[in-house]
């Protein structure tokens, strides 16, 4: 009789035991969120709530510009990342753009090759940062597809111009122009200093009217230009805007290329310039910096067309949240 009754005992304490252990992880693995076909369990937010201590766990992307910081002590905060999470996740089993084990094996292993490591040194790494391979193959498996999905479905469809760059460098620089013009010049130049003003303007006009006679503007600059130390055929050198004489370099900008001007008086005199060559050149600093703003703008749209595609998935979505307590 008593031998009955201890095993009685025994196998009420098993079904309590049993009963106690069904119910805890019923309590776990409780639904919180409903997402199409997708769920969030209470255990994928204890999941959520570990890797956030895990540096590299965390894919930001999905943080929307957020601050890693902001998913901290914020159950609200973690369950809308669960969220983003589950909505991408089922858009890759949709768009069928799951990756092999195999594919993330070779991940691993470049990983490491790449930081000059074996594999099992690198599989050291991970544990030191709290990882167990598996974990870290689940991680990146994520992530690979993720970055498939979000290049195919939002960056592929970004388009930024040279334009947009233009306009991002003058607003974050107006004392900079991204181009300018580059002109080669040449002139005859008649000095008020050999005789007087008037006698200077007359040689110009006559100058000029020899060449609209039909004599050649260099013939011209070679038998009576002025200029101090003047080259061949009157020919100054290269000069980009702002660094000629105001009052010329508005005369040079209304002409083209072989065109030759009026007489134009300066501060120094009196001049018959001709546009050799003129040309639009990039700015050298805006040549240096103008792919660093177009990854720039493209990032900044990148989060923009991110927000929007969440918001519409979320829209579109059957979603319920289960508790009321997140």
């Amino acid at each position: 009789m008593l031998k009955l009754c201890l095993k009685f005992f025994s196998i009420l304490s098993l079904f309590l035991i049993l009963t106690a252990q069904a119910s805890a992880k019923e309590l776990v693995n409780k639904i919180l969120v409903l997402v199409n076909s997708e769920i969030v369990l209470q255990s994928d937010l204890k999941k959520l709530q570990s890797r956030l201590n895990k540096s590299g766990s965390i894919d930001e992307t999905l943080l929307l510009g957020e601050p890693l910081s902001a998913l901290k002590n914020n159950e609200k905060a973690q369950l809308d990342f669960l969220i983003r999470e589950k909505l991408v996740e089922s858009e890759i089993k949709r768009q069928n753009l799951s990756i092999t084990d195999e594919r993330v094996e070779n991940e691993l292993s470049q990983m490491a090759k790449k930081n000059q490591m074996t594999r099992a040194e690198f599989n050291n790494v991970l544990a030191k940062q709290g990882f167990t391979v598996e974990e870290y193959k689940e991680v990146l498996k994520a992530r690979i597809e993720r970055q498939s999905f979000f290049e195919s479905e939002i960056v592929s469809k970004l388009r930024i111009t040279d334009e947009d760059a233009y306009g991002e460098y003058q607003q974050k620089n107006p004392g900079h122009r991204p181009s300018t013009s580059e002109f080669k010049i040449a002139q005859i130049f008649f000095s008020p200093t050999k005789g007087s003003a008037p006698a200077a303007l007359a040689r110009a006009k006559a100058a000029l009217g020899r060449i609209h006679n039909g004599e050649s503007f260099e013939d011209v600059a070679n038998r009576v230009n002025e200029t101090p130390g003047a080259a061949k055929d009157g020919y100054l050198g290269a000069f980009r805007a702002g660094e000629f004489l105001p009052e010329l370099e508005r005369v040079v900008n209304t002409l083209e290329q072989n065109q030759i001007s009026e007489v134009v008086k300066s501060t120094a005199g009196y001049h018959i310039m001709k546009v050799i060559s003129k040309r639009t050149i990039l700015d050298p600093h805006f040549v240096k910096v103008k792919e660093l703003i177009k990854a720039s703008l493209v990032e900044k749209n990148f989060q923009r067309q991110l927000k929007n595609w969440f918001e519409s998935k979320k829209q579109d979505a059957y979603i319920k949240i289960q508790s009321t307590n997140v």
